[in-house]
This record gives C-alpha cells, sequence and structure tokens, in this order.
C-alpha cells in the first residue's frame, strides 16, 4: 500500500479509487461512473455502469503484514458460502473478484447490490450467523485458527510500534495481554485447523467451525428481503463461541436474543456467558489494538474510540 502519512486519508481514497478503476479496465469492466460507497477502514466503490464492487484494502492494510492473503481467504470462503446456502454477499462472476493487486494496492470484486437503509434486530443478527456456520460445516480448504486474536493483534502491535502510534508502555501492555488472553482462550492452538465437518445430523456444528471472524450486526446488509453478511477478511477457523462472544456483546440489551435465535437456528444450547467470556476479553484486546491504528491514521475520527477501546480492553486509560 502507498504509505500515506496522517490527516491524507482524502488523497488516500482518491488513490484507491483510482486503483480500483484501473484494476477495472485491465479486466475489461466498465468503470466510467465510479461511485463511492465507503471510505472507513477499506475504500468500496462501485464500478459503475458494472453493478460490481471494488473493496480496496486502505486502512487495513496498514495494520496486516500481508493484506492481501487477507482478501483471499475473504473471497475463497465468501464463494463456497454463497455456493451453498449462506446469506453473504457473494464474489462478483463477472470477472476475476480477485484479490488483484492495483497500483499498490490490494482489491476484491464483489456483487453490487440495492441496499435497504434499516439495521437487523439481534434475532436477525443470531439466525444468519446460524446459517453462516452451518453452511460452512463442509468447507474442504484449511484456514488460520483465530486469525483476528492471533495474527491480527501481533501484526498490529508490531505496525503501532513500526510507526511509533503508541509509547512502549502501552505497547507492553498490550503485548503482555495478548498473552494472557491467548492462554485462557479455548481452541486457540494454531495446530487446529478447519475441515470437513459431521454430517450425521445437519444441525451438529464442528468443534472448530469456519467462523465470519467479526460477526456484529454493522457487518449485516439488507438486500432483496434478507440480511446477507460481509467483511470476511478475518474469517477464519475456530470455536463457533468465539463468534457468539463478538455477536452478543455486541448487541448491547439484544445479546441474549441473538444467542437464542442462533441456538433455535442451530440445534444448540445458548451458550453459558462463562463460555464465552474468554473469547469476549480477546475481541476486547483486537478491538483496542485495531482502534489505535486507525486513531494514528485518523485521529479526528478514531481517537476517542480507540481511548475507550484501550480503558476497556486494559482497564486504564490511553494518552
Amino acid at each position: 500500500m502507498p504509505d500515506m502519512p496522517p490527516g491524507r486519508v482524502g488523497e488516500l481514497t482518491k488513490a484507491a479509487i483510482a486503483a480500483a478503476i484501473a484494476a477495472a479496465r485491465e479486466l475489461g469492466l466498465p468503470a466510467g461512473q465510479p461511485r463511492l460507497l465507503s471510505s472507513r477502514g477499506n475504500v468500496l466503490v462501485q464500478l459503475a455502469p458494472a453493478p460490481v464492487v471494488a473493496r480496496v484494502a486502505t486502512l487495513t492494510a496498514w495494520t496486516r503484514d500481508d493484506p492481501f492473503s487477507w482478501l483471499a481467504r475473504e473471497v475463497a470462503v465468501a464463494g463456497y458460502l454463497a455456493c451453498h446456502g449462506a446469506p453473504v454477499v457473494p464474489p462478483t462472476p463477472l470477472a476475476d473478484p480477485g484479490p488483484h493487486r492495483s497500483d499498490g494496492f490490494a482489491l476484491s470484486l464483489w456483487i453490487y447490490l440495492d441496499i435497504a437503509d434499516r439495521r437487523p434486530e439481534p434475532a436477525d443478527v443470531g439466525r444468519a450467523l446460524a446459517r453462516l456456520h452451518l453452511a460452512g460445516r463442509g468447507y474442504p480448504g484449511t484456514l488460520p485458527v483465530l486469525i483476528g486474536v492471533r495474527d491480527l493483534i501481533t501484526e498490529g502491535i508490531a505496525a503501532l510500534e513500526r510507526h511509533r502510534a503508541a509509547d512502549p508502555a502501552l505497547l507492553a501492555a498490550l503485548r503482555a495481554r495478548h498473552g494472557q488472553v491467548l492462554a485462557n482462550l479455548p481452541g486457540a492452538d494454531p495446530a487446529a485447523q478447519s475441515g470437513p465437518a459431521p454430517t450425521t445430523r445437519a444441525a451438529v456444528l464442528p468443534s472448530a467451525a469456519v467462523l465470519h471472524g467479526d460477526a456484529h450486526a454493522g457487518n449485516l446488509l439488507s438486500a432483496g428481503g434478507e440480511w446477507l453478511w460481509i467483511d470476511l477478511e478475518e474469517t477464519c477457523s475456530g470455536p463457533p463461541e468465539f463468534d457468539l462472544a463478538v455477536l452478543a456483546g455486541s448487541q448491547r440489551d439484544g445479546g441474549l436474543a441473538a444467542l437464542t435465535a442462533y441456538a433455535a437456528v442451530t440445534g444448540t444450547p445458548v451458550p453459558d456467558p462463562a463460555v464465552l467470556a474468554p473469547h469476549a476479553s480477546a475481541r476486547k484486546l483486537e478491538v483496542a489494538v485495531w482502534m489505535i491504528g486507525m486513531a494514528h491514521q485518523y485521529p479526528e475520527r478514531y481517537r476517542d474510540f480507540a481511548s475507550r477501546a484501550v480503558a476497556d480492553a486494559l482497564g486504564g486509560q490511553w494518552r
């Protein structure tokens, strides 16, 4: 990714759009009327008039050693899930969905959908996650284990140190906390890999499932009367409880309703909060590291969020 200093996010967005247009032209897609859809962790641009969305790794690439590999997993898993009935936005069939390299950026290509302006109820999120987990139970490939709380934190802290985005004391505290959460996290053994799951009962989930990795309501879109998952960049193998901890933690007062709806679809018990607690702690640290990196690049948008996230993960204040 081109090296963009803090305060130049506008230039970064423009460069990402230009990279998406260049990739579209190489693939023979019309893209004469590009339309910016979002510019936060990634730049999303519709390559209009083509019904294709380019997802360009921008701010996310700053925290990752190899942003291309994260997009590659997302395309592979989302493509499989879409073909097996999961509620996900699929990669585009109109061209090679990638990922591609263009002008120093990594990007992937997805179907463009008309999105309704509404938010899901907690039960909607729980049911959608259940369908994703069940559809992924036969995934034939191997995936890294709990990549969000392993590599994303490790690489994120390294980026903070490299760019002097956090002082040494905070870096040390983050690394110490990382060791603690991994030691307490069931299913964090990197030797465990996903594979075909038992098929004797449709509702049986494998102990190491294909996870969304970032399963909160903000990653669901309403299209065609259905709730569809996006943003599977953190997809990985691991215990379903990790996704469930993210799900419950993002729902405020609706966590139990979301978990109950999930359990009703999968035929599994509603998980005990104590079972989800180690996963929730790991997720808090992941969010804190991510937010510090985003605040370094875009302080006006993320600094307050980062301060609260660090306090939540470490029990202290970030300065």
